[in-house]
This record gives C-alpha cells, sequence and structure tokens, in this order.
C-alpha cells in the first residue's frame, strides 16, 4: 500500500465524521460532525477536558478505530472504507504513537520494545538494528538498551516510546498526554524531542488538556462535548535548531510469509523466556502426557521383544497337530481323531525329527504327607528333544521306560523348588501320584517364554501316564519338530495331506510356532495399544490444559496485544504469534517428555533386568508430531481470540 501525497493535499483529512458507542439500549455520541485537515510538517495541538473526544478523536486518525459515520482519508488512502489489515498496514507505515503510560512491555529491554514496529515489516534485520541504535543515540539513550522498563525512569522509557514511534519512519507522529506521567523537568525535555521531530519534518499531533503544551505548537484544536469549537493558528511559534536528519527507511512494507513466521517464531520464544513459570505450567500436561505415551509404548516394544526372543529360542520348528477344525469350535465327534497310528505314518517322513503323542492330566502328587496339584504330561522319550528342554538334573525316560510303561517322571524346576528343601537330592526319591510309587529322574527346564500356570509340571512317559492315571482318553495332540530346512508351511502341508489320506476328512487343525509368534505380537500389540490409549488420554488433558493457560494468557496480555497492534501487528500477525506459542509451549514439553521417560527408562533397567524399555524412533517422532499438532488445535482458539480484539479496548486494559 504506497500512497504519495501531493503537496496541495493535507496528509490528514476527516469530514463530516460522527463517532457512537452502543451502552445497552443506549446510543453514546463522542464525535459528532468532525471536518477537518492537517498538512504535511504540521505541530498541532487537540485540546479539551476529559470526557470531550479528544482521544477517540486520536484513535481515529491513528487507525485505532473507525468512524461510525463519516471519511477520513490519511495520505490519500480513504480509512473509513479499509479492512483491519490494511488500517494495520496504515499504522505501521505511516503513524507512531507516544502513549502517556508509555505502554512498553515489561519483559523486553530497551532495545526489543524499540524494534517491535519492524519485527511486523520487511525491514531486514542489520538495518532494523542500525536503526535502532541510531535512534537511541539521538535520544540519549544508548547506553540503556539493554535495560528493561522497571530500570528506566519516566522520561527514558517515554523516549523509548519515542523511538518505537520513528523505528518504521513515520511520518505522523500521534502524541496521548506525552508528558501526564512525567515531572516538569523530564516533560520540557519531552517537549523538546517533539520540537526536534517536528524540525526534522515529522507531523505532530499532541493530543492535550494541558494549554501550556498547547501553547507550544503550531496550531491549536479545541474539542467540547465531540465538536471542533475553535481552530486557530499559533504564530508564535517557530522553528528553531538542526534537523537531526533520520535516515529513511527502505523498506517498511510488509514482510514476506517466511520473515513473517520466522520473527513471529522469535517473539513467541521471547515471550516463553519472559514468562517462564507460565510457560512451564502450561507444559506440564504435556510432559506427564508424552512421557507417558512413549514409556508405555516403549515397555510393550520391550515386552514384545523379550517375548519374541524366548519364543525364538525354540525355532519356528515345530508343529502341533490337534483334533478338531480349530481353537474355537469343540467337536465331541473328533475327540479321538488323533491316534498312535498318525504317529507311526508321519515316521514315514524323513525329515520328522523327532515326535510325540501328548496327554495330560490334573492331578495330586503326595511328598513327605503332604499333598500338591500337579499338572502331568505324558509323552514320548522324543519330546524333550523337540521341545528343546535343558535337562538340569538327572536325565529324561528311554524308549525303554515308555514301551515298559514304567512309572517314572521328570519334574520341572518349580516342582523340585516346592517338593524339596534346595539340600535334598531329588533324584530316585519316590513320591505318590493316585496313590501309585513313581520316580523322579530328572528335573528340566523348557527353552523359550516361561509361561506361569500356578501349578507344579511333570512330564511321563505317555503309557505309564496312560494306564496309571488317564485310562482311555485320548491324545491331545502331537508335537513333531523338522529341520531349518524346511519353511513350516511346507512341514504343515505335507503332514496335511499324509493325514487327510489316512483319515479320510480334515478332522484336526495344525499350529506351528509361527501361529503362536504371531498370536503372541497380536496379544502384546493389542495390549500396547490399551496402555498407550490410556496414556493419551493424559495427552488429551494436557491440550486441554495448554488451552485454558493459553486463554488465561490472551487475557493477562491483553494490553501486550493492544501495543503491538496500535504499531502496525496485523490481526493475522497476533494470531500466529499466540498460535506458534501454543506449538512451542506443546513441543518443548514433548521433548522434555521423550526426555523424561528415557531418564525413566534408564532407572528401570538399573531396578530390574527381567525386561527391558525399547525406545524406537517411531514413537518418538510420532510424540513429536502429536506434541505440535495438539499444540495448533488447542492453540487455535485462543490465538483466534487474540486476534479479534479491538486496539483500544486492548490499550485500556493495564
Amino acid at each position: 500500500m504506497k500512497h504519495y501525497q501531493s503537496s496541495s493535499e493535507p496528509i490528514i483529512k476527516l469530514n463530516h465524521v460522527f463517532r457512537e458507542f452502543s451502552a445497552g439500549t443506549q446510543t453514546i455520541p463522542v464525535l459528532n460532525d468532525i471536518s477537518l485537515s492537517i498538512n504535511q510538517g504540521e505541530m498541532v495541538a487537540i485540546i479539551g477536558a476529559s470526557g470531550s473526544g479528544k482521544s477517540t478523536l486520536m484513535n481515529i486518525i491513528g487507525c485505532l478505530d473507525k468512524p461510525s459515520q463519516g471519511e477520513i482519508f490519511i495520505n490519500g488512502i480513504a480509512v473509513h472504507e479499509v479492512d483491519n489489515e490494511q488500517l494495520a498496514e496504515l499504522r505501521s507505515q505511516y503513524l507512531g504513537f507516544i502513549f502517556q503510560r508509555y505502554h512498553l512491555m515489561p519483559y523486553l529491554t530497551a532495545e526489543e520494545n524499540i524494534a517491535i514496529p519492524a519485527l511486523y515489516t520487511a525491514m531486514p534485520e542489520a538495518e532494523r538494528i542500525t536503526r535502532t541504535k541510531f535512534l537511541a543515540e539521538k535520544l540519549g539513550l544508548r547506553e540503556r538498551l539493554n535495560h528493561k522498563p522497571y530500570q528506566l525512569s519516566g522520561g527514558q522509557q517515554q523516549r523509548v516510546s519515542i523511538c518505537r514511534a520513528l523505528i518504521n519512519g513515520a511520518r505522523v507522529i500521534l502524541a496521548d498526554e506525552p508528558t501526564g506521567a512525567l515531572d516538569s523537568v523530564s516533560g520540557k525535555a519531552l517537549m523538546d524531542v517533539l520540537h526536534q521531530l517536528h524540525l526534522d519534518g515529522h507531523t505532530i499531533i499532541i493530543v492535550t488538556h494541558d494549554r501550556n503544551i498547547a501553547q507550544q505548537t503550531q496550531r491549536i484544536i479545541e474539542i467540547s462535548d465531540g465538536k471542533i469549537v475553535a481552530d486557530n493558528q499559533n504564530d508564535a511559534l517557530q522553528k528553531t535548531g538542526i534537523p537531526h536528519n533520520f535516515p529513511p527507511v527502505k523498506d517498511n512494507g510488509r514482510a514476506s510469509l517466511g520473515r513473517s513466521i520466522h520473527e513471529s517464531i522469535r517473539m513467541a520464544w521471547r515471550s516463553l523466556i519472559g514468562h517462564r513459570m507460565r510457560a512451564f505450567l502450561s507444559m506440564l500436561g504435556i510432559i506427564i502426557g508424552i512421557s507417558s505415551v512413549v514409556s508405555s509404548m516403549a515397555v510393550g516394544e520391550g515386552a514384545r521383544r523379550t517375548i519374541m526372543d524366548e519364543i525364538g529360542k525354540l525355532g519356528s520348528t515345530t508343529l502341533e497337530i490337534r483334533p478338531g477344525t480349530g481353537w474355537g469350535s469343540k467337536r465331541p465327534d473328533m475327540e479321538r481323531a488323533l491316534s498312535l497310528n498318525d504317529i507311526k505314518s508321519l515316521k514315514k517322513f524323513s525329515w520328522i525329527e523327532q515326535i510325540s503323542p501328548v496327554t495330560s492330566s490334573m492331578t495330586i502328587v503326595v511328598n513327605k504327607g503332604l499333598d500338591f496339584s500337579i499338572l502331568l504330561n505324558g509323552v514320548s522319550d522324543e519330546y524333550f528333544a523337540a521341545q528343546g528342554f535343558q535337562i538340569l538334573q538327572g536325565s529324561n525316560f528311554s524308549p525303554l521306560d515308555v514301551a515298559d510303561n514304567a512309572p517314572v517322571i521328570v519334574l520341572d524346576e518349580t516342582s523340585r523348588e516346592v517338593l524339596f528343601t534346595p539340600e535334598e537330592d531329588p533324584l530316585d526319591q519316590i513320591v505318590q501320584i493316585e496313590g501309585s510309587p513313581w520316580r523322579i529322574i530328572g528335573i528340566a527346564r523348557k527353552s523359550g517364554p516361561k509361561m506361569s500356570s500356578g501349578f507344579i509340571m511333570g512330564w511321563t512317559p505317555h503309557t505309564a501316564l496312560q494306564q496309571r492315571v488317564l485310562g482311555d482318553k485320548p491324545i491331545e495332540y502331537i508335537s513333531l519338530r523338522f529341520p531349518e530346512t524346511l519353511t513350516p508351511k511346507q512341514a504343515e502341508i505335507q503332514v496335511e495331506q499324509l493325514l487327510l489320506r489316512e483319515h479320510g476328512k480334515k478332522d484336526f487343525f495344525i499350529q506351528s510356532d509361527d501361529q503362536l509368534a504371531n498370536a503372541l505380537q497380536k496379544t502384546s500389540d493389542s495390549m500396547s495399544l490399551l496402555i498407550t490409549s490410556i496414556a493419551a488420554i493424559s495427552l488429551l488433558v494436557g491440550g486441554v490444559g495448554v488451552m485454558n493457560i493459553m486463554l488465561v494468557s490472551v487475557t493477562e496480555r491483553t494490553h501486550e496485544i493492544g501495543i503491538r497492534l496500535s504499531v502496525g501487528a496485523r490481526p493475522a500477525d497476533i494470531m500466529n504469534q499466540f498460535l506458534i506459542e501454543a506449538i512451542l509451549i506443546c513441543s518443548l514439553g514433548g521433548l522434555i517428555g521423550i526426555a523424561g521417560s528415557w531418564v525413566a527408562g534408564t532407572i528401570f533397567a538399573q531396578v530390574t533386568t527381567q525386561f527391558t524399555m525399547v525406545f524406537t524412533l517411531l514413537p518418538v517422532l510420532l510424540a513429536c508430531g502429536f506434541s505440535a499438532l495438539i499444540g495448533l488445535i488447542f492453540g487455535y482458539f485462543p490465538a483466534r481470540r487474540a486476534a479479534k480484539l479491538n486496539p483500544t479496548e486492548a490499550l485500556a486494559r493495564e
């Protein structure tokens, strides 16, 4: 938006301007048919009592407000016809404000406060820094640039606001009661600065109720009850002094999208640094949520790998043949589908390394007058090799034991601990099962995942179990082992074809270790999903917390928003800043949460070695992405609310 003022046209022109405000059902007129023109380079005072409408007139001239009726032109631009974006552009390029209460941001340094208007323009960073230092030196602030407002006197704060008004090369300076908060010495020094700016060619408009201040201007416009009652030239004022010749601004147009986002990120970061405790409380929920999600996924991954490692110890070289059509359907007519004849037939395959029938029974074992529940498994001598058993003590039974129905038993480690003291040797000890004596010949450990069934286990020859305990009970399943040169699918097809020929129908189903691994994988994934879903609830709660605190932040920082809007920020700039703040809060919270979960995993590894938390890249990337997404989603409403604030209303709320 570039318009060049001709020498014959005033820089500011108002035609029949009215401004009314609504108060309930009433309409209160504040400005009534105001018409005036102000030429380039004039120094004008608008004077009037409190409530006369002079501040409202300044807000309209300064593009902080729009008239209810009438026309206003600034530099030839019809202000009454433009939207909020264009009003912001006018404030950025042509207008500079000096406020009675200074309106500096307390968490920024003097240098940062001066530079705020330039952040919303295309002014290069190097020029912005150079111009800031030049203005500060001219106004005696060079040694105070790194000081925050509370470290400056009232006069110094006012000079900071003057530098801020000039940073973008504003041609019109609007001063609202500029000496109202200053002592007489500081007030005189400020007026000297304004006279110097007038000498430099700026148009100066001072709104005041002090006639002594008004007498120091070229022209005095008096307003009362919303009307201009006097407009007089003050010929006594003469321009004296040497112009400063401020260097012209090369580019105070709008910044590109990339530059705008870059500056929004810098401002958002500076705001977070300036409000550390509020930022930390905002991200606390996200930290807990992300840490919970990442930790739960790491626990799930660790459990999955542990289970799969244990299953891998078995190798993928065993098959189980069971009667029926599958786990989900019990067929009484198929209970006896498997027999020892099937084992004889399957042994014709030269590639079968070991094969065994399996039957089982829950019964009671008695030792030294004490009885315990035990799960007895009837198997062949090949079963131990087929299942990868490790014999810890003694030995397993022999083919002769199977043939002779020998009452011998191999116990698991838990049975040994339950039935005997650590000092006792269980080998060749006699225990009673179903009233018959059984001799313990070995202690074994099964490879693979350790499944806790809640009771002790033992293995006997299937012939002995059948004869002494089970009676005429059918085979539960057949277990066989094949070499790694065959895939589970190839072995399964050959077994199925043979048994189909033998049985004449499919009254059996086959399960491989691969299927077991897949089933366990699905179970592990389901548990991980459940845990992650529960943890994700805390993440959503954290997001709601961010939104609530950001809404409170908008309320607390309404005055700051008003300052930014008055110096040229567009509603879109305000929205970008608050949205980026929310994203930064959530992203930082996510990173801290990830670090926290990693620390928890390190501590966890020191506490137990049963299984570990395994951190993988995907959950970490997802956590970072979801953190930013939550900031975007839950930060949108507060950012939108901030962008809709009216500049004059926002400035009034300190």
